[in-house]
This record gives structure tokens, sequence and C-alpha cells, in this order.
């Protein structure tokens, strides 16, 4: 419980020195047999190691030391901080680590992405993706890009981006109600929101 408060309200009092021994604790403790747990955690780490560029080598050096469960989710970490050293430090780590290089070679056919970036329609676990984002930098840009999700509530013959919508809406409403700050960037970032957007806000 401690550890979720600690991962959840981040942004309020980071504390980069513990962020190898937090990580190191998820895997010991199974969080990372949840795989729901995965996607919010390398938004997290993406947000981090995009804040604290200089310590990610570092890290890394911590983190991939074995072959623990948490090897996945430093490199989508890594990847998607979209850092200008990003492609080289993950292919150094699948270099480290060769039984995981069939598992990411489709990373040696693209570039990396911020997390912003990364198309909604791929499905929920991108929300939360950045949602694990927010946690870690307190910044708006995410929120922003989970709010371009909801005119799809009302999307007809497209499953998918309805789930992703419903998905948007529920967790803006969620969040909106534990984190002060996502509350504000709503009421903010809805003025500047196409109309479809905003209607779907003030019905979530």
């Amino acid at each position: 419980m401690f550890l979720l408060r600690w991962v959840t309200f981040y942004y309020q009092h980071p504390e980069p020195e513990n962020i190898p021994n937090a990580i190191k604790c998820m895997s010991q403790t199974g969080w990372f047999d949840n795989k729901n747990k995965l996607s919010p955690i390398f938004g997290f780490l993406a947000g981090v190691f995009k804040e604290n560029p200089k310590k990610v080598p570092e890290w890394i050096e911590i983190l991939t030391s074995d072959k623990e469960a948490h090897i996945n989710v430093v490199i989508f970490g890594v990847w998607y901080a979209n850092l200008p050293n990003s492609q080289k430090l993950v292919y150094k780590i699948l270099d480290k680590h060769k039984e995981l290089k069939k598992e990411f070679s489709f990373l040696y056919k693209g570039s990396p992405l911020a997390i912003e970036k990364i198309p909604l329609e791929q499905g929920a676990w991108v929300l939360d993706g950045l949602w694990g984002n927010f946690m870690a930098t307190g910044n708006k840009t995410p929120v922003a890009r989970i709010m371009t999700a909801l005119p799809w509530v009302d999307i007809k013959g497209d499953i998918n981006r309805l789930m992703v919508g419903g998905a948007a809406q529920w967790s803006l409403k969620s969040n909106a109600s534990q984190h002060p700050h996502v509350l504000s960037f709503c009421k903010t970032e809805i003025n500047e929101q196409p109309k479809d957007v905003a209607k779907n806000y003030v019905r979530s």
C-alpha cells in the first residue's frame, strides 16, 4: 500500500534517488506478475527518466543486472522517455540480455517515441501509461492527451475506440477526484479542446 501511494503521488515529492530500490521492490513483491500494472509503471519510469536523463545509464546498470522481471518495464520506460540516447540505451540492454531480443525485435524497426505520441487506438493500456507518466511528473500533457479520446464515447461501429473512450472518461473522473492537479488541468484544458471533447468531459 505504501509503495502504491508513493508512486501515485510521486510528483508531489519526487525522490529519484529511491527509484532503483522501488522498482526492485515491485519486482520482488510480484507487481510485475500483474500485466495491468506494467503500463502504469513504464509510463511512470518514462516520466522519471525524462526528468533525470543523466541518472538513467546508472539506473539501467542497477535495474538490469540480472534476469528479473523488471527488465521489461525498464526497456519500455527508456524507450518512451524518448531521450536523445534512448535507442542506444535500449539496444545495449538487449545486447546484454539476448534472450529478450526476440521479444523486443519490433523495437529494431522503429525509433523511440514520447509516451504521449503513442496512438490511443492501441488500447486502454496507453491510457494507463499516460496516467503513470502524470504521476511521475505532474505535467498536464498526458492528461490533455487522454482527454482527446473522450469523443469516442459516442463513436459507432468501432468497439476498440468506444472502449478506450469509456476508459478515458472513467479515468479522468476517478483521477480528478484524487488529484487536484488533474481537476485543475481539466477545467483549464476544456476551454482549449474541441466541442465534442468538452461535451463528453462534462458528461463524465
